[in-house]
């Protein structure tokens, strides 16, 4: 509970951080670390959600300035997603938080 507090501190909306858009960021935040875009029909597989609850919070994220949408290198569809730098600059933020709360907890 604590870290999810902490979470929404670092995101403003907060209310659409549950579990499948926070897992989506999360799928996001490793492409873009690895400088890829990620492509939100993998994502189906990944995060055990519906095509079209992925595009909506997709879309939630991008306008929220979250995400921002890459061309896709096949057919130039527009269906591949990264992490703002802002966004990125948050969750390395929250990731550093968590990694410092499981360092502290007992073994």
């Amino acid at each position: 509970l604590r870290a999810d507090q902490q979470r929404n501190l670092y995101f403003a909306h907060s209310r659409i951080f549950g579990d499948p858009a926070w897992e989506l960021m999360l799928e996001a935040y490793v492409a873009t670390a690895a400088n890829r875009c990620v492509d939100l029909s993998d994502l189906k597989g990944s995060i055990c959600r519906p095509a079209s609850v992925i595009a909506r919070l997709a879309a939630i994220l991008e306008a929220e300035g979250y995400l921002e949408r890459c061309p896709s290198r096949e057919m130039q569809k527009v269906d591949c997603v990264k992490l703002t730098k802002e966004a990125m600059s948050w969750c390395e933020q929250c990731l550093d938080f968590k990694r410092a709360r499981y360092r502290q907890s007992p073994d």
